[in-house]
Order: structure tokens, then sequence, then C-alpha cells
């Protein structure tokens, strides 16, 4: 059902009660804007905006590119990265669940003060190159690419608000267009501006993980997974070689080559090559990961579980349309070791719409699952391979 064109501002809806639609709304914004997939938001990512827009309006008025920059700025330091002091805020890095929780500190107070001004007529300005008020159906495409929505998408939203079918929008259209996404609670009349919405188990949404004998199984089938000299020991070497591997099969460029290297070396220091009370090691056995794995489980690594699950996604989803092909997906799986003929055969288990693609939400279902779910009858427990029952050998 299509829903019917938006005219509220933000200041005339309700306070929002952050429910499911709203959440799965702010999701979907943070991994556009995560559109490289380094699994986190930094400033650089508020930069990079500004910075494709400048490149794509070459005619854009020094002062609204001016006023752009200066709202993606200040967008950051005051709403979405709240979660430390404002000294550290040039340097870190955000994750998903820091972001929903900054904005339901701000949205209905300083950010619905802030959206017009600081948000709606900087974007809008920087569109209308033309400064005649309207933005074109090709500006809002334009404008809207560079937060990653596909086209067919911006579309749809730009033909429901263009009432009168002149093919240019207002001012105040655009406004309405923002302030249903980011106030409006209604899955019936909400606009999905930044594309589909992001639909996968939250790693918050699981429980606390028992560390039972299937889940145990699964992290033996990881670990020999990435022990890929096969010494009964992994270390950062093996880490490396599974980046460079990913990287040169998938053929990517510079920019995802880095942040797929960037991620599974965090995943090495940060969790799996440190203990309880933070002692690293140059590598570690089968029985010494499991123990780890144990203590990290139910802390901070959690909730970057689902992160470092969408830099290998978006390392191989090169067309912007939020799918993988099979090929894509071998190449992911390769990298860890895994057989092609195991990677075509779940590739068929994530494909649940047996539209022989993988969408985000298909991956990061398994990708979830496989970390913190305990059922053993699951159909993602074999993401990686075989649940190994007995440890390895001393």
């Amino acid at each position: 059902m299509t829903p019917a064109p938006s005219t509220k501002t933000e200041q005339d809806f309700a306070d929002c009660a952050f429910g499911d639609f709203w959440l799965r709304k702010m999701r979907t914004l943070y991994k556009q804007l995560d559109a490289v997939g380094n699994g986190y938001l930094c400033l650089d990512d508020m930069i990079e905006l500004p910075t494709l827009l400048l490149d794509a309006f070459p005619k854009m008025a020094t002062e609204s590119g001016d006023t752009l920059v200066k709202s993606m700025i200040d967008l950051w330091y005051g709403f979405l990265c709240t979660s430390v002091d404002e000294d550290d805020r040039c340097h870190h890095q955000l994750l998903e669940n820091d972001l929903i929780e900054s904005l339901k500190r701000t949205l209905n107070t300083g950010f619905k003060e802030h959206l017009y001004e600081g948000l709606v007529k900087p974007l809008f300005q920087a569109a209308d190159c033309d400064a005649d008020g309207l933005i074109s159906m090709l500006e809002y495409k334009t404008m809207m690419r560079a937060f990653k929505v596909p086209d067919r998408d911006s579309e749809l939203i730009f033909k429901l608000q263009d009432t009168e079918h002149k093919g240019k929008i207002g001012l105040e259209t655009f406004r309405a267009i923002l302030a249903n996404y980011f106030y409006s609670e209604d899955e019936k009349t909400g606009l999905r501006v930044f594309g589909p919405l992001i639909n996968y188990k939250r790693p918050e949404d699981f429980g606390e993980v028992a560390c039972g004998p299937c889940w145990e199984g699964k992290m033996r089938c990881m670990f020999r997974r990435l022990d890929i000299a096969n010494e009964g020991k992994i270390s950062c070497k093996d880490f490396i070689q599974i980046a460079r591997t990913l990287s040169v099969r998938s053929h990517l460029d510079k920019q995802r080559s880095n942040a797929v290297m960037r991620a599974i070396l965090s995943l090495w220091i940060k969790f799996i090559a440190v203990d309880k009370d933070g002692k690293h090691f140059a590598s570690i056995t089968e029985k010494e990961f499991i123990k780890n794995m144990r203590t990290l489980i139910n802390g901070k690594f959690r909730h970057e579980i689902d992160q470092f699950g969408w830099t290998f996604f978006k390392a191989v989803e090169t067309s912007g349309d939020g799918y993988i092909q099979l090929q894509e997906y071998r190449n992911i799986q390769e990298a860890w070791g895994v057989t092609r003929e195991e990677a075509d055969g779940f590739f068929k288990v994530l494909d649940l719409d047996k539209d022989n693609r993988i969408s985000s939400d298909e991956y990061l279902t398994a990708w979830c699952d496989y970390f913190l779910g305990e059922d053993p009858h699951s159909k993602y427990k074999a993401l990686f391979g075989p649940v190994i029952a007995k440890p390895a050998a001393p």
C-alpha cells in the first residue's frame, strides 16, 4: 500500500515514542551513512556527505556549500555523537546502538528545533542550484545518492510528494519528507526516505548467551576456519590473510579493502586475542579461543557483532542495491576457508525469498544468529560449516 503524501512538519508531530518502526528507520539511516562498510560511523562520514554533494552539484553556491558543511558538523557534534565528551567526538567511532540512544535523548527536544534550519534548508539549498526555490526529480535523486539511496526509491518518494505533478517540489514539501522520516511512527503512512528498512534481529534483541554445547560447537568450527594454516592455533597473520583473500577475490578498491582489513584487525586485537583481564596474546589455541569467547560474548563484543558482518557484506555488495549475488557470496565464504560446495549450499539457505540473491537482512540475520543463537535446530548453525562437537586433540 502506497502511503499518502506527507504535509506535516516536525512541529505537527507528537513526541516520538521510539517504537519498532522508528527504530528500523534509524537503523536504516545508520547503514546508509556507513556506505563503505567501516562497521561504525565517524566524523569522516559526515564530511563525506558534503564532499559528494559538492562534486554532484558543481554549480552550488560557495555560501550554500559552507552552510552544508556546517550543518553536517553540527549534526554530528550536537545530535548523533553525544555518548562521549565533546573533546572526544572528533575521533569517536559511533556504533549503531550509540546513535539510537543519542537520538532518543535529543529527538523530541533540540533535534526538533534544529531540523528545519539545521538540516532541511542546507540540503535543499545545496540541491537547488538555480536558486528558484524548487528542486527537480533529478536534483532530488542526485542529492539522495550521497546517502546511497537507489534512484528507484528516490523516484517513488518524489512522485508521491509531487502532488501537482509539475516535476518539482518546494522547500516545505522537502521539510515534510524529512519530518515524516524522523517523527512518523505510523508504518502505513511513514516514508522510506532512505531506502527499504533494515529488518534483521539486532544483537540487543538476543538473550544472554549460555554458551551451551551447540554454541561451543559453532565456535570450534569458526576457530578452525580462522586457522588458515591449520596449525592448531590462530594469530594475526591468519586474519591478515583472510582480509587479503577477500580483497583479491572481490577486486575491492582501496577504500573497501582498507575497511575490511581494519574490521578484521579490530576483531583480532579488540576481542579474540585478549582475555577478560586485558592480556593480549600473539597466538591462541582452540581451547583459549573458546574460553575467551565465553567471557566476551555477553559483553561489548555482542553489540559489535552485526557491524563486523555488515563490513563483510558491504565489501562485496558493490552495486549499491543492498544485495549480493552467488559469486559475491562465494568470495566472502571462501576467504574464511569455506568450500565452494558449502557456500553454494548455504546460499540457498540464506536466500529466503528465492530471488537468487541475498539481502543485507538475510545475511545479517544468519550472522547474528550464528554468534548469539543457541538453538541446535537453527538453519543458520552451519554458516561456516558443520557444528564440531569434540574439541581439538591437545
